[in-house]
C-alpha cells in the first residue's frame, strides 16, 4: 500500500503533464466521476462540510486501524477536489493523515487556481478530513470506556467546527480553543475550553454555543464546558488549515 507521500508525489507527475489549467479541470472532473460515493442515507447534515460554497458530504469510517471516506457535492468542480483529497487520506491511518503536509495541492497550481470561496471550501474539507483523524487516533484501543470516547468523538469534533468565534471567523475547534475533550461510557462528556482574550464580551454566549452543541450529539446525555485561560491561548494553538484561512501562511 502507498503512503500519503508517495500518493502525493505521484499526483505532482500526473499533474506535470498538464501545462493548461482547463485541462487540469477535466482531469479534476475526471477523477470525481471515479471516487468512491457516499450512501445517499447518508448525505445528512451531520455529514456536510461546514465553510463550503457548494453542498460536499463527506462521511468516515475506521476499518482495520484506517480510515475510510467517501463523499460527494453537487458542484462538479468541487466534487474533484474533494477526490483528489480522498485519493491522497482514503485508507491511511490517523495518525498518517494528521502528520501529513499539504504541499502536493501547491505543487500542482491548484491553490493559486481557484477562486477565494472554492479555496476556502478546500481548506473546509482538509480540516474535516484532519478532524476525522484527529477524533480516531485511539483506533486501536480496546472496548470499555475508550471504546465509547472514540466511537463519540467524531461526532463531537464535527459539531464544535460549526461553532465560530465571535471575532474571528474560524471554528472554535480549528482555532485551537478547545483543550481537551472527554466522553465517558455513560455518555457524560467534559470539555476544557479557552477563548482568545478573557475579557471577550460574549465569553458566556460562545460557551453556551459550545455546550449546545455537544449536547445535540447523538449518544451525549450530559455535557459539562469549564471555561479556562491557563494556558493562555496563542496563535501556535491554530490549525494549519485555520492559519492558511486567515492567510497566516
Amino acid at each position: 500500500m502507498n503512503t500519503i507521500q508517495e500518493i502525493q508525489a505521484s499526483i505532482v507527475e500526473e499533474f506535470s503533464v498538464f501545462s493548461d489549467w482547463m485541462d487540469k479541470y477535466e482531469y479534476l472532473i475526471e477523477l470525481g466521476k471515479s471516487m468512491p460515493l457516499i450512501d445517499e442515507k447518508e448525505k445528512t447534515e451531520e455529514h456536510l462540510i461546514k465553510g463550503c460554497q457548494s453542498r460536499v458530504w463527506l462521511a468516515c469510517k475506521p476499518e482495520n486501524g484506517r480510515l475510510r471516506f467517501s463523499a460527494d457535492s453537487d458542484a462538479i468542480i468541487t466534487k474533484g477536489i474533494i477526490s483528489l483529497l480522498l485519493k491522497v487520506y482514503d485508507n491511511q491511518t490517523p495518525a498518517d493523515i494528521l502528520a501529513a503536509n499539504e504541499d502536493f495541492i501547491e505543487a500542482i497550481g491548484l491553490k493559486e487556481n481557484l477562486s477565494p470561496t472554492r479555496a476556502n471550501g478546500l481548506v473546509s474539507m482538509i480540516a474535516t478530513i484532519k478532524a476525522y483523524a484527529a477524533a480516531h487516533k485511539g483506533l486501536s484501543v480496546p472496548d470499555g470506556t475508550e471504546r465509547q470516547k472514540k466511537d463519540i468523538e467524531p461526532e463531537i469534533v464535527a459539531a464544535l467546527r460549526n461553532v465560530y468565534d465571535p471575532e474571528i471567523p474560524v471554528n472554535v475547534y480549528d482555532l485551537g480553543l478547545i483543550y481537551e475533550i472527554q466522553a465517558d461510557a455513560d455518555g457524560v462528556v467534559f470539555v476544557k475550553m479557552t477563548l482568545t482574550a478573557p475579557n471577550c464580551p460574549i465569553a458566556d454566549e460562545v460557551v453556551a454555543q459550545v455546550h449546545e452543541a455537544v449536547a445535540d450529539v447523538p449518544g451525549v446525555k450530559e455535557v459539562q464546558v469549564d471555561l479556562v485561560f491557563e494556558p493562555e491561548w496563542t496563535t501556535d494553538r491554530m490549525s494549519e488549515e485555520a492559519k492558511l484561512e486567515l492567510g497566516m501562511l
